[in-house]
């Protein structure tokens, strides 16, 4: 997304695709690309996610107060492949 685009859904219309995102996983598959699935109550343009739940922000806090190192391109594709 360039900067001045603003963020417009997309509308999921087919039965099976939304059972899939509905599935609980953390992501899907469309040919070799994966996508993660996040649930947002709010979206705005200013490139933030405001977290408004006291449980998620305490799980939040809590990994970024632990030991967290960027993993490798190959370490994330072992990850998702598995």
């Amino acid at each position: 997304m360039k900067d001045g685009d603003e963020m417009d859904p997309i509308r999921i219309e087919d039965d099976e695709i939304k059972k899939a995102i509905q599935s609980g996983h953390s992501y899907i598959q469309v040919g070799k690309r994966r996508f993660l699935l996040l649930e947002v109550e709010e979206v705005t343009n200013d490139d933030c996610y405001e977290v408004t739940d006291p449980e998620e922000e305490k799980q939040l806090m809590a990994a970024l107060n632990k030991n967290n190192p960027i993993l490798s391109e190959q370490e994330i594709k072992e990850i998702l492949e598995n």
